[in-house]
């Protein structure tokens, strides 16, 4: 296993920028209407020191439409000389945003007693929080500018940073930041992975020779049973739209469809994932992977690049085939199509860290969060935070018990019910 640091672009000869940048909070459909500051938001997402697609405005604008937003939902966004240099989108939050944002409350009376704060909007198919940040700016300098204009532009008690690479320039530079500040830093978990190498020997180092032999008799099981290769396709480039259709019908078919939790079965979800995919295909930046042996489609899987990156973004297979692992199948695949795109250095699998274990992909990620208190209330905040963990961790502990209680309940009402 190896843990990695995010790769960061490469800053330009000239020396960082030493004028400290102007900050602003601007309302997210001013900026959808201005064509200046969508050119600046694409060419700083472009250019950013470290990669995320899921920040980008084809990303953002269409999950603003579609995916019911909060009233609050601001972008946090610095200038400098005439660019955008710092750009993240912020909402206001309950902590950790266990809650919606109680209704009633004032929200300065709600913000003095720290029950309201400013966090990152990560939607539900946001899966990476790390700020958008020009690579040739004194990133310490920035970061400082940031969290000392947040009170004056937007007052709350605090910030909350979820998601952001632990590792990575942006997370550590944050952590230098904040520790002169009151603030809580707390670790997510790691996520898997992959960087490059050299040549593919990544399952080789990941899987023992028993797990690849059995991932190799469930390839032969599956051309047995169709009478044909099975093969993974990249097909988003040429065709997004029908890549794009062609994965919402498979995901609908599966378990998610008959939970009602596919995205085709939810209001405004099918809308923002065509929209959305639009925009990165316009650009060449839309991945649509198929596993397939011959007219056979076994599962399909969508990615987005960003720099040097590759993003996982969402999967579905054919559950007819389940038991032969076709997901796990395209995975293996795509770590040969990835080696021979020499433009790519990594991937970001962007599942979530219970799933590591699970996750052929043997490279890890260390995500964190980073809650910095703000203002004169700013001091109490990480122990408002580390009560709020420490209450999450003890419900998640005893839920299990809960739920055995609560269905010996029903159980016994059922019973005197006949």
């Amino acid at each position: 296993m190896n843990r990695v640091r995010l790769a960061e672009r490469p800053v330009a000869g000239h020396p960082r920028q030493r004028v400290d940048p102007t900050v602003a909070v601007t309302a997210l459909p001013s900026a959808a209407h201005d064509p200046g500051f969508l050119a600046r938001w694409r060419d700083l997402e472009h250019r950013a020191l470290e990669p995320n697609p899921f920040l980008a405005p084809q990303m953002v604008l269409p999950a603003a439409r579609h995916l019911g937003p909060p009233p609050s939902l601001r972008l946090l966004t610095a200038e400098q000389d005439g660019r955008t240099v710092f750009l993240l989108p912020v909402a206001d939050a309950t902590p950790h945003a266990l809650v919606p944002v109680p209704g009633g409350v004032p929200w300065r009376r709600a913000g003095v007693l720290g029950l309201v704060g400013l966090r990152t909007w990560l939607h539900p198919y946001c899966f990476l929080g790390t700020p958008l940040v020009d690579p040739d700016v004194d990133l310490d300098r920035l970061w400082a500018a940031v969290l000392d204009a947040v009170p004056a532009l937007r007052p709350a008690p605090w910030l909350d940073l979820p998601g952001i690479p632990a590792d990575g320039a942006v997370g550590r530079s944050l952590r230098r930041a904040v520790a002169a500040r009151p603030a809580r830093c707390t670790s997510l978990g790691e996520r898997s992975f992959v960087r490059r190498r050299p040549s593919p020997t990544y399952l080789a180092e990941w899987m023992s020779s028993k797990g690849r032999s059995e991932l190799k008799r469930k390839r032969r099981v599956l051309q047995r049973g169709l009478g044909a290769d099975v093969v993974a396709v990249e097909r988003g480039r040429a065709d997004p739209g029908g890549a794009v259709d062609r994965f919402l019908a498979l995901e609908a078919q599966g378990w998610k469809g008959r939970a009602g939790t596919a995205m085709a079965a939810r209001p405004g979800h099918g809308r923002f994932l065509q929209e959305m995919a639009t925009g990165f295909a316009a650009e060449g930046r839309l991945l649509a992977f198929t596993l397939e042996a011959g007219p056979q489609v076994l599962a399909r899987s969508l990615a987005l690049t960003a720099g040097p990156g590759l993003f996982g973004f969402k999967r579905a297979f054919d559950e007819e085939f389940a038991r032969s692992s076709p997901g796990t199948l395209l995975d293996a695949d795509l770590l040969d199509w990835f080696h021979g795109q020499e433009d790519l250095q990594w991937i970001d699998t962007c599942s979530h860290p219970e799933r590591v274990d699970t996750d052929i992909y043997g490279d890890r990620m260390e995500l964190a969060t980073t809650v910095v208190g703000l203002g004169r209330t700013g001091r109490h905040v990480p122990a408002l935070f580390a009560a709020v963990d420490a209450a999450r961790e003890g419900l998640r502990r005893h839920r299990p018990a809960v739920v055995r209680r609560i269905e010996r309940v029903r159980a016994r009402r059922a019973r005197s019910a006949q």
